[in-house]
């Protein structure tokens, strides 16, 4: 029989995990919503710089779709 207090635990846990969840799905809409602030900024630099900002659009996009990834995938299990 399991106590309340193992319940009211397991409940703090999924809301925390839920949580953590969230922050990260933030964390990477952020990150591509720079990287894209980023391009619109390219007519006014130099052609030289381009490269730059596209290789900066390109990884966050990648952080984001590894995040979206990890978390369709469920709880790793190397414990990151």
């Amino acid at each position: 029989m399991e106590s309340a207090g193992q319940h009211g635990e397991g409940a703090a846990d999924s809301v925390a995990a839920a949580d953590s969840v969230v922050d990260r799905i933030q964390e990477a809409e952020e990150a591509v919503e720079r990287s894209l602030a980023d391009l619109r900024e390219l007519e006014r630099l130099p052609v030289s710089e381009h490269v730059a900002r596209f290789d900066a659009v390109h990884d966050a996009l990648t952080d984001a779709l590894n995040r979206a990834e990890e978390l369709l995938s469920g709880p790793s299990s190397s414990g990151s």
